[in-house]
């Protein structure tokens, strides 16, 4: 059967398959290498091919496609034809945060450093994408995501982030806003620190406990062994954390990537949600990390309805991973 569960901040509902028996093995499912022997961000690094990468902590930042997105009128006769001359206006931006020559580690294995001055990279440069937008009144939101595996949709074997700064507020965060602001009207209190302390407390869910952090396997979960991964510390935007927040956050990832291991080597997508630029949303939103294992593919049921549909409860999702970090 399907147990319909519906998401506290969105409204979204999950179907969580209750009527399999748990088998670890289907659920592991081994990260696909990008094909290809040649590495161009190593032939791009500036630094002498000699140079010693365990100990470069260098993050270069590539602008891949400036002004990448462009807008189309949809009401126009000829927009269907996606003609160019139907392009209203272009603007953001597609980046990525390169690690040095040589490391082609999953983040999870990154030295400690290393994890550190990507993230550090990341909010120094969506401060900067979230100040540039032209009006300085349009939307912009900027979407920080790392990827790992040919299934997750990476592109290259070396360690990056990438950063989107889209003209506009994607649906998944205007709802997590929404949903937010409402659960602040209606209860005077914060969801996601709600979530947060309920999760820690119940321990069915929970994965993984730290002085800053709380990560559990969401209750609506949309994907099998999804994890969200919240600061203690309320906070809307995630470019306000100073060094020292940045490195707990550094370390809290690592170890919760490592918690992947239970599943061998998985493809994922992680992903940062955090307000949109320039918008003072302290009350009502709170910065978080979701990380989405690729294990599955998207069936018929879920292309027909946008219903999410999660074979693996997050339950069970949460005592396999828990259980692993404590033996590790």
């Amino acid at each position: 059967m399907f147990e319909l569960r519906r998401d506290p901040v969105t409204g979204w509902w999950s179907a969580i398959v209750t009527d399999r028996t748990f088998e670890h093995a289907s659920f592991a499912v081994e990260a696909a290498p990008v094909e290809g022997t040649h590495c161009r961000h190593c032939d791009e690094d500036p630094a002498p091919p000699d140079a010693d990468a365990a100990d470069d902590t260098t993050v270069r930042r590539v602008t891949l496609r400036p002004d990448a997105f462009h807008r189309i009128d949809s009401s126009k006769e000829t927009a269907a034809q996606l003609s160019i001359s139907e392009v209203e206006s272009s603007s953001g931006s597609w980046e990525i945060l390169v690690a040095p020559r040589g490391h082609h580690e999953r983040l999870a294995d990154a030295p400690p450093r290393l994890a550190l001055h990507l993230l550090r990279a990341m909010r120094d440069t969506m401060r900067e994408l979230g100040a540039s937008a032209d009006p300085p009144d349009d939307p912009r939101y900027i979407q920080a995501v790392q990827s790992y595996g040919r299934q997750a949709g990476s592109r290259s074997q070396h360690l990056n982030l990438e950063l989107y700064a889209i003209p506009q507020l994607p649906h998944w965060i205007a709802d997590e806003i929404g949903g937010g602001a409402r659960h602040q009207i209606k209860t005077r209190t914060c969801v996601w620190c709600g979530l947060a302390k309920a999760e820690e407390e119940s321990g069915e869910r929970l994965v993984l406990a730290e002085e800053r952090f709380v990560v559990f396997a969401p209750a609506a979960s949309r994907s099998a062994f999804e994890l969200m991964i919240v600061p203690r510390t309320h906070a809307a935007d995630f470019t306000s954390l100073d060094d020292d927040d940045l490195a707990a956050t550094a370390a809290t990832l690592q170890r919760t990537l490592g918690a992947l291991d239970a599943l061998g080597d998985p493809p994922y997508n992680l992903f940062l949600h955090t307000a949109p630029a320039g918008e003072r949303l302290d009350q009502t939103f709170h910065w978080h990390w979701e990380l989405h294992p690729r294990l599955r593919v998207i069936a018929g049921l879920e292309r027909a309805t946008a219903l999410a549909v999660n074979p693996a409860a997050p339950e069970f999702a949460a005592e396999v991973l828990r259980t692993h970090l404590h033996r590790s």
